[in-house]
């Protein structure tokens, strides 16, 4: 307890309560005393004027009348310094909105010239040479001149003009009684009340003016006085005795003696009006001296001004303020009292107008005054509180003057009895805030250690009443917290705030906040009555364990998330309420979940509902987490909960997507969906259901982190087998598209009759009753295929992204287990997949110079397995898969590569080994392999071993892989498909019928034809059919193609095309003499013709807007060229220009460089063959093509040299070693199993999804 709390608890009161004869006494005393000093102000004036009925009649009637009654020499209206202060903290208050007691207070308009007028009163803060009256006239024309911008008719607006002025007179009425009292001379607020009340005021005056001299009346009509009546309620009779007895005793002089016993009494430190113990500190005395006596001077002087006589009276005593008032004689107004009253009240108090105890006659005053505007119906009445009637508070305001209360006393005074009223429910907390501004305005403007320690007691005492008024309010509010409205609760807390802010309260309370545990308790005994109500409303025996759960977990969301928005704030920053209520409540509905997760039928409960609980109880946790106390006392265990239903929603997912991917290709039109998106909705749909289920997961939101990454691990397996589908079907659409289905008719030629075979190999494996060279267009649907690849590539791309699958990777590797491969690591039996692609440059074995191949492949020298037949080819396509099943962990595969002849044994067109092993193909994805066939060609396989990881970027990479090998495979087809068309028309029969050299039985008989060198035009129709066919085909893809697609197919096109043009010039690469004639000088410029016109169909013409030159003019392109540098040398040149070039080649090889190209030297021009005169600084195998083009163009000789020349050179490349050597290892070697040469490297699969991209797979 504080010193000053002790100090004030020795102050005592009077022991008992003033007796209300008493009280109705005094406080009758000063309404006479108000009344009388009014009507001798109204007596004084000498002028009248009438008032006339205008549209501003009342504001100019009583601006003349206060002018009149003021002159220069003496104006006590003059404005000072603390009325301007007080004036400008008003208006500040109804600028800024807090002050909205009147209505005209929200008026823009009135708010505007308040502005105007606190702009004014700025001037004059300092030296202040104005007074009331202009401050009247200034607000006036800003008034008029405000409402006139809306309507210039004075009809309009006079009556708001008349209430602005009459406001401004109220608010400088108030501020002139409060802040300067001793201006408050009865001529300045009869002339301000003018303005409040006009009509009022005109009554009086009428009153007033009515030739009579019977003061009674006067008194008893005076409202004040009425008002006194009222509140005693005294008889008519009594009361016009009492008033005959004060009319004598309540003079001026007797008021002017009261004010200088007052300041006598401060000088002599009496008891009252108070003393120097009354304070706590030195300081605070001192200051409240000092104003007191400023006030009671100041008030002296007024009523001095006024009465003259009282002055003169005054002369034979101390000058007033000085140590004794009461020596010398009295005026004869003084001398002798009246009555026997006056007698009586001299005896007790010393006074005439103040009780012998102010304080305790003040506070029953209020009290009745209190009591009688509560019962009172006139609400017209009420003053800015709301409670007391404005006759009362004029009534409490006259009395607190007179009787010289401080302002402190009297706003604790009037919170005590409203807390009074609140605690037996007569009012409500509401009126308290009014009652809270009067303290704050008190405290801001004196503060707490300068007021008296009577006051402060009090002060504490009832902060006290009103905290536990406040702490049983919140009680009851949240014993039903689900229902209470949070405003009433924000305004209880406001409350408490402002109470708990309070530096006295705090000094005895260092910290209140401890009174708030008994809200605590209060709150958790509500949590858990509201939980076994709504345990007792929701859960229905007669419904399953599911339907319960889930309708308490939505109630309790509800519930939670409705308070916590209403309570959003800690109370007093420490009582939290949805973390308290949560505490309570959660605990015993993770009891509820543990109950149903171990169910037995919780594991057939519909995945749908599953979820639906899931996201609630996930929105608990939530609540949980963010709202509920520091110290977990409940735990949220969702992944044992509902583990099991994601995995059963991911199993449900995978067995489902095989139809997804059915319904979306039967549901596409392949269409393109817009002229900017080529690919059909078959894409689109798909991967709509891949986002869908990753925002599933995602969604989801699971809290173990881990668990998580192997969801989406799981999902990419699904995505990546749908894709596979996907891809499967788009391919077999697509080769259907294209007829090569009957490519696959003969899957078992071992099966094939003798004249099934004979028919086959004769018709080249043509369809029976297709014309031959009948070229296929392509359609749009085909194309739109194409790009559904290539989209569903790009779509998985940015899946990849979304799903962040290189963060689930490192988190997964870093902090996971790590991921096993699903086959046992002691497994016995190894199943591969290998799909023969096709092959290139195989050596030609039949007349024609072209094969018939099929491949064969034998492990442990038995085969095993065996592809269809290719006729007519050296590069051959066979997309043939076969499963090949071992017991052995490394096993060596030759693969046989065989020309099919009818009659008599197969012959060998070249082999090669490779390698099966885990330690090459346990990754469990699909690698390519490009193997270089002895003694020529290069063999394309794919191989695969079964098995899968549980990895993530394994599905990605995966799918991207099948992705981009499906669309270089329908690349390649399309080319395929194309290149069977050009051979039918770029080839030997079209030249020789172009120069007429058609040959036939009957054509040794003619006479040969003479060599005419056929012009461009006659080139160009002898392909016409060609070129059509590009142009048509090529415009089909251009346009349903994207832009990558055609690119990719055209640079494939032109290279079978530049392919298709070197084997009209030269035969396949082989050791054997080609029967093929070498073609010449005018055959051979035909070809470089239509090469040229083929470019310039690909390049577009005159435009020159299609394919870009040096993209057709590439290194083939240029070797083709070169090829007419070496067609036409003698053999032995030829032959020493093969070793010289082969030499070059080697050399640039060992240093690291590219394979020499010379051609770019041979072919200047772009479109006409020039010849240049050998130089003799170039040797000439600067000119000559590569090595293996010099071999062909060898193959077109004759003679033992050329046979001997091609035999010694293949045996060079096909058998790097001595052949004596090879030799001896055979001959040593016999009955043993044959050595196979070095093996190529299976290639690693190291490529990410990332670097794919950049570096396609063939």
């Amino acid at each position: 307890m504080s010193t000053l709390r002790r100090a004030g608890r020795n102050i005592k009161r009077a022991a008992t309560m003033p007796n209300q004869s008493m009280v109705y006494d005094f406080v009758l005393r000063c309404a006479v005393r108000a009344c009388l000093e009014q009507t001798q102000n109204q007596r004084k004036e000498t002028k009248k004027e009438n008032r006339h009925s205008s549209h501003l009649s009342n504001v100019g009637e009583v601006l003349g009348n206060f002018t009149n009654q003021f002159s220069e020499e003496t104006r006590p209206d003059k404005i000072s310094k603390p009325l301007v202060t007080g004036l400008l903290t008003r208006l500040d208050d109804i600028k800024a909105g807090k002050d909205v007691s009147k209505s005209e207070y929200g008026d823009r308009r009135f708010v505007a010239v308040v502005k105007q007028m606190r702009d004014h009163l700025k001037q004059y803060k300092s030296h202040p040479d104005e007074t009331i009256n202009d401050l009247v006239i200034f607000f006036l024309r800003a008034s008029e001149a405000e409402l006139k911008k809306a309507d210039p008719n004075p009809a309009v607006w006079f009556k708001d003009l008349d209430r602005y002025v009459a406001r401004f007179a109220e608010i400088v009425l108030v501020t002139v009684q409060e802040e300067v009292p001793a201006s408050a001379t009865p001529e300045v607020i009869e002339s301000l009340n003018r303005f409040v009340s006009p009509n009022k005021a005109s009554k009086k005056e009428q009153r007033n003016s009515q030739p009579t001299d019977n003061i009674m009346d006067t008194l008893e009509n005076f409202p004040m006085i009425q008002t006194v009546k009222e509140l005693f309620q005294i008889p008519i009779s009594e009361h016009r005795h009492k008033l005959r007895e004060l009319q004598n005793i309540c003079t001026e002089a007797n008021f002017f003696l009261d004010l200088k016993k007052v300041i006598n009494a401060v000088h002599m430190n009496q008891p009252y009006p108070g003393r120097k113990e009354d304070f706590a500190t030195q300081l605070g005395y001192d200051n409240w001296k000092t104003r007191e006596l400023k006030q009671l001077q100041e008030l002296m002087k007024s009523i001095m001004l006024l009465n003259p006589n009282l002055s003169i009276a005054a002369t034979g005593e101390q000058d007033v303020g000085s140590s004794n008032l009461l020596s010398g004689n009295r005026t004869s107004t003084d001398s002798q009292p009246r009555s026997s009253s006056e007698l009586q009240t001299r005896n007790e108090s010393g006074y005439t107008y103040i009780p012998t105890d102010p304080r305790l006659y003040f506070r029953t005053l209020m009290t009745i005054c209190f009591d009688h505007d509560l019962k009172s119906e006139d609400d017209g009445d009420r003053s800015k509180t709301g409670i007391l009637s404005n006759s009362s508070d004029e009534l409490l305001r006259e009395c607190w003057k007179t009787w010289r209360l401080s302002d402190p006393f009297r706003a604790v005074l009037y919170m005590d009895l409203l807390k009074g009223h609140i605690d037996k429910g007569t009012l409500d907390l509401d009126y308290a805030k009014d009652a809270m501004r009067s303290l704050d305005k008190c405290l801001k403007e004196n503060e707490v250690s300068n007021w008296t320690i009577n006051d402060r007691e009090n002060l504490v005492k009832v902060y006290e009443g009103l905290n536990e008024t406040c702490l049983n309010e919140l009680k009851e509010c949240f014993a039903n917290y689900w229902k209470v409205k949070p405003e009433y609760v924000d305004e209880l807390t406001t409350f408490l705030d402002r109470i708990y802010e309070n530096p006295a309260y705090l000094e005895d309370h260092p910290e209140p906040v401890q009174h708030l545990g008994i809200l605590e308790e209060t709150i958790e005994g509500a949590a858990v009555a509201r939980w076994r109500q709504l345990e007792k409303s929701l859960l229905d025996p007669k419904q399953d364990d599911m339907t319960n759960l889930m309708a308490l977990a939505d109630k309790l969301c509800q519930e939670l998330v409705k308070i916590t928005k209403k309570f959003k704030q800690p109370l007093q920053g420490v009582l939290h309420l949805p973390g308290i209520v949560m505490a309570r409540q959660l605990q015993f509905f993770v009891l509820e979940m543990d109950n149903w997760a171990f169910l037995p039928e919780t594991k057939n409960t519909p995945i749908e509902a599953a979820f639906d609980l899931y996201n609630k109880v996930l929105t608990l946790k939530r609540l949980y987490n963010q709202y509920g106390p520091a110290k977990k006392s409940a735990s949220f265990r969702v992944e044992s909960w509902f583990l099991v239903h994601v995995k059963r929603w991911l199993v449900s997912t995978n067995s489902a997507t095989p139809e997804w991917v059915m319904n979306a290709i039967k549901q596409d039109e392949f269409t393109p969906i817009n002229e900017n998106t080529l690919n059909s909705s078959s894409v689109v749909d798909l991967f709509t259901i891949f986002h869908q289920s990753v925002d599933f997961i995602r969604n989801l939101q699971w809290p173990n982190y881990l668990q998580e990454c192997r969801f989406n691990t799981a999902l990419s397996k699904v995505i990546g087998i749908a894709l596979q589908q996907y891809t499967t079907e788009i391919d077999d659409m697509i080769r259907y598209d294209i007829d090569l289905s009957s490519d696959h008719r003969s899957s078992d030629p071992a099966n094939a009759s003798f004249f099934d075979r004979a028919r086959t190999q004769l018709t080249g494996g043509r369809i029976q009753g297709k014309l031959e060279g009948e070229p296929y267009n392509f359609m749009k649907e085909t194309c739109v295929r194409i790009n559904d690849i290539e989209a569903s590539r790009m779509k998985l791309d940015r899946l990849y992204q979304t799903m962040d699958v290189d963060e689930i990777t490192y988190q997964l590797r870093e902090y996971g287990t790590q991921s096993t491969d699903k086959l046992a690591s002691q497994q016995t039996n190894y199943l591969y997949s290998i799909k023969i692609v096709r092959a290139e440059n195989l050596l030609p074995l039949d007349n024609n110079g072209l094969s018939d191949p099929f491949v064969v492949l034998e492990v442990g020298g038995k085969p095993v397995t065996r592809t269809r037949t290719c006729y007519e080819t050296l590069n051959p396509r066979w997309d043939q898969t076969f499963d090949i099943v071992l017991t052995e962990e490394e096993v060596f595969v030759l693969a046989l590569v065989y020309d099919e002849d009818v009659i008599g044994a197969n012959d060998e067109c070249g082999s090669v080994w490779f390698k099966l092993a885990p330690s090459y193909f346990g990754d469990y994805q699909t690698h390519e392999l490009k193997l270089k066939i002895h003694p020529q060609g290069t063999l394309y396989l794919r191989i695969d071993m079964e098995g899968e990881k549980d990895d993530i970027q394994y599905w990605f990479a995966k799918a991207f892989r099948t992705l981009k090998r499906a669309e270089d495979d329908n690349a390649g087809i399309i080319v395929a498909k194309m290149g069977e068309y050009f051979r039918c028309v770029l080839n030997r029969k079209t030249l020789d019928k172009l120069l007429g050299r058609e040959r036939s039985f009957f054509s040794s008989f003619y006479r040969a034809p003479e060599l005419v060198d056929p012009t461009l035009q006659e080139c160009e129709e002898a392909i016409a059919p060609l070129l059509d066919y590009l142009e048509y085909n090529l415009k089909t893809l251009n346009e349903s193609l994207t832009e990558s697609n055609m690119q990719l197919i055209i640079i494939r096109v032109w290279k079978e095309i530049l392919m298709i043009l070197e084997g009209i010039l030269l035969p396949p690469l082989s050791e054997q003499l080609s029967e093929l004639k070498p073609l010449d000088d005018i055959e051979f410029q035909v070809v470089y013709k239509w090469l040229d016109l083929l470019k310039i169909l690909f390049n577009g013409g005159e435009d020159g807007d299609a394919v870009a030159l040096d993209k057709l003019e590439n290194s083939h392109y240029y070797a083709l060229l070169a090829i007419k540098a070496a067609y036409n040398m003698g053999t032995d040149e030829l032959i020493e220009g093969y070793n010289t070039t082969l030499k070059n080649q080697e050399a640039l090889k060992m240093r690291g460089g590219r394979k020499a190209d010379r051609s770019k030297t041979v072919y200047h021009s772009k479109h006409t063959v020039r010849k240049r005169k050998p130089s003799t600084q170039k040797s000439a195998s600067s000119y000559l093509p590569n090595s293996d083009t010099i071999l062909r163009i060898l193959r077109m000789r004759t003679g033992k040299k050329v046979r001997d020349f091609l035999h010694a050179e293949f045996e060079k490349r096909n058998n790097p070693t001595a052949s004596a050597r090879i030799t001896e290892e055979l001959t040593e070697g016999e009955g043993k199993e044959p050595i196979p040469p070095p093996l190529p490297t299976a290639p690693t699969n190291d490529l990410t999804p990332g670097t794919e991209q950049t570096i396609p797979l063939r």
